[in-house]
């Protein structure tokens, strides 16, 4: 039998209990000595004699019973494989730690009764130590196997062992083949993807992804989201989306419209709709789409600064992507009155310099009060 080198730093499967539809695998108990002798006996005559009872008979069932009582106290990573129905014990499978393996890369080990051949157990039992091996985190695993074995070389192959290709020494037993079972290709992560659309050119599939954002966050308190009046603020012109997928997770929305400022007219990008859902917040998705959505400003010859509004409690954010802070009364029409003009004194206005020539923003925004010319965004 293989035994163990020192104990590896990760769980221990020699004291773990695994359960399959027909099997159990439990830790081995000096009981177990008989089943190991009979393994011994039934060996091809082909393995090396250190694998086989020598001429005096050893290792005895007494041998094997020390043995056992030895490992349990250094912890052996072979489990015994007993029937789950009969609770008959037909071998052992687990990880060896010495040898070819290591203590990141153990080698998995399985040997069974000869008479339970072709059953299908050895795979079963060895899936098992897999899935356990699996989710403590092991990445590669060994096996090596003689040429001759073929059917062990078939498990190997049905549990995704390959040819490692390095070459071991061809002596009087056989060659041995060393396999690998290599990690697992991850899935592919959908990357997120920013996309900036004129509202006309709206996809069905991107309308509905953005009525899923916008109704996820405010339909309970404001209803439905209307693309072309939301929650009665204009609507966008433009829209810059963060997909994940077929998932919108953050938009920013600008409407062009010329506002006057003072004794001069602005052409400004309005902008409105910024909203991230709650499960991308503080992971960078606000400041990815709003900085996509000010050089869609920059390109778009029609703009001469971006324009919002806000609460207080949000206007650090904005600051903190390259919008300025004015100070105006501001005068717009009633979101639920089209007839009634809004004053406000007070509420935070920024804007961003949008031109060819960005010097600071607030420097080349003109003096005066500001008239949207509409209702806000």
């Amino acid at each position: 039998m293989n035994s163990t080198a020192s104990a590896p730093a990760r769980g221990a499967l020699g004291e773990t209990t695994l359960r399959t539809d027909r099997l159990i695998l439990r830790p081995q108990v000096v009981a177990d000595a008989e089943v190991f002798h009979r393994l011994w006996r039934e060996r091809d005559e082909r393995v090396p004699p250190h694998r086989r009872p020598d001429a005096t008979g050893h290792p005895t069932v007494s041998d094997i019973a020390a043995h056992i009582a030895e490992e349990r106290d250094r912890r052996s990573d072979l489990l015994s494989v007993q029937d789950a129905t009969t609770g008959e014990v037909y071998g052992y499978c687990g990880l060896v730690f010495a040898g070819k393996g290591s203590a990141d890369e153990p080698e998995i080990a399985f040997e069974l009764l000869s008479r339970v051949h072709n059953l299908g157990y050895a795979t079963e039992a060895a899936r098992a130590v897999l899935a356990w091996s699996d989710a403590e985190g092991y990445e590669r695993l060994w096996a090596s196997v003689w040429d001759w074995n073929v059917a062990s070389r078939r498990v190997l192959e049905k549990l995704g062992f390959e040819d490692s290709g390095d070459e071991l020494p061809t002596g009087e037993h056989g060659r041995t083949i060393l396999t690998v079972r290599a990690p697992s290709p991850k899935p592919a992560v959908a990357a997120p993807h920013v996309v900036t659309v004129e509202h006309g050119a709206l996809s069905e599939s991107e309308t509905a992804a953005l009525g899923a954002l916008f109704d996820s966050e405010y339909r309970e308190g404001h209803g439905e989201w209307d693309p072309d009046r939301p929650y009665g603020y204009s609507p966008a012109d433009v829209h810059t989306m963060i997909f994940l997928k077929d998932v919108a997770v953050a938009h920013v929305g600008y409407q062009r419209r010329v506002i006057r400022v003072g004794e001069r007219e602005v052409t400004v990008a309005g902008t409105g709709g910024v909203l991230v859902h709650r499960d991308w917040r503080s992971r960078g998705a606000g400041r990815r789409v709003m900085t996509h959505a000010q050089q869609a400003m920059r390109d778009d010859d029609r703009v001469e600064f971006g324009y919002l509004g806000c609460r207080e409690e949000v206007a650090s954010f904005y600051e903190r992507t390259g919008w300025s802070r004015v100070n105006a009364v501001e005068r717009h029409v009633s979101m639920t009155d089209a007839q009634e003009t809004v004053t406000s004194a007070g509420a935070p206005i920024l804007i961003f310099c949008a031109g060819a020539s960005p010097r600071v923003g607030a420097e080349q925004w003109p003096q005066g009060d500001i008239d949207l010319n509409g209702t806000p965004w």
